[in-house]
């Protein structure tokens, strides 16, 4: 199993592994009235796109395709492309993300005193870390009442 912890610095949500380095970042960039959001992992930029009813769902590009998208009215993320992979998940206090029925990403979080929370997550070893990224940007936003209790 990998661990990482995620914890928000400024505008950034950073992943990190064991020993503090980082994997990746989830960057907010606010402006007057937009928010564009995006995932860095190993020097590239993936966009992040809220879409469908009431934005609730998300699509992750890599500049040129749809990388993951969600579809929150069936609990699943799915991976595009050429090796189309379909993964359910459960929201809550702790979330979780399955494929087949096998536990593939644990996110909990740890709630600290006046300060930001931390966010543990396990992941199976053969877990992409951009899906790991995009399952925490997921699971912690609170998309009119889903995630992040």
């Amino acid at each position: 199993m990998k661990k990482y912890k995620a914890k928000y610095q400024e505008q950034q949500f950073i992943m990190s592994d064991e020993k503090d380095a980082e994997v990746g970042r989830i960057v907010d960039v606010r402006r007057v009235f937009s928010l564009r959001q995006y995932i860095i992992l190993n020097n590239i930029k993936y966009d992040i796109k809220n879409v469908g009813f009431l934005k609730n769902d998300v699509e992750l590009f890599n500049g040129q395709s749809v990388v993951y998208f969600t579809d929150l009215a069936k609990d699943r993320i799915i991976k595009s492309g050429q090796e189309v992979r379909i993964y359910n998940f459960k929201l809550g206090r702790i979330g979780q993300l399955f494929e087949k029925g096998r536990l593939l990403i644990e996110v909990r979080k740890e709630h600290k005193r006046w300060k930001e929370p931390v966010f543990h997550i396990d992941a199976s070893d053969t877990t992409d870390d951009l899906l790991i990224l995009l399952f925490l940007h997921y699971s912690t936003k609170e998309f009119n009442g889903i995630g992040d209790d």
